[in-house]
């Protein structure tokens, strides 16, 4: 009897296997016109349609999303959160100047950590430093407004932009037309 490689068998049956199937659905589509005019028996099952397709839709975002903040550096913990809380108030009042709505401005951060470490190493415990972050998120809905207000941010002594962001404000509608763009290259 000769050898037989089980990777070819493999091979081998999954080619039949293939041939198979496909001379089956060949078979059953070209019964299909043979079927016009007769009524079909009902059907007892759930049926379900799976497309992909592919849509694009270029636009211009509408609305950016600024994150800003302010670190202070003081010697006590008390110190540094005033300082950042007195700086964050100013800045929170600067924005709202400059047209940004109070529910388009969120606390996203505040962080407190000590500064042990110095250029010759560990510090003593009276030299310890405490660093205070403070971090709003903020909507900016005019984007023509976007310098004016980091502008106005900045002056009123926050001291860190950490990203500005731009996206749209409602991306249902341009999901929506991508979409239906990718169904119309389908058909």
């Amino acid at each position: 009897m000769p050898h037989t490689n089980p990777i070819r068998m493999t091979v081998d049956l999954g080619m039949i296997l293939a041939f198979t199937l496909t001379a089956l659905f060949v078979l059953a589509t070209a019964t299909i016109p043979a079927l016009a005019g007769k009524e079909l028996p009902a059907s007892t099952g759930s049926h379900a349609v799976t497309a992909a397709g592919k849509g694009a839709v270029s636009t211009e975002p509408d609305v950016a999303t600024a994150t800003i903040g302010v670190e202070i550096l003081r010697p006590t913990v008390k110190e540094a959160t005033s300082a950042a809380q007195a700086v964050m108030t100013d800045v929170w009042a600067a924005l709202v100047a400059q047209n940004i709505d109070e529910s388009d401005i969120q606390i996203s951060h505040l962080n407190i950590f000590a500064e042990r470490l110095g250029p010759d190493g560990q510090m003593n415990e009276n030299q310890t430093r405490y660093h205070a972050s403070n971090i709003l998120l903020i909507t900016i809905r005019d984007l023509d407004s976007i310098d004016a207000v980091l502008d106005a941010a900045l002056d009123a002594g926050a001291n860190n932009i950490y990203s500005v962001d731009f996206s749209l404000s409602d991306p249902a509608a341009v999901e929506s037309e991508a979409r239906a763009g990718a169904v119309s290259r389908q058909n």
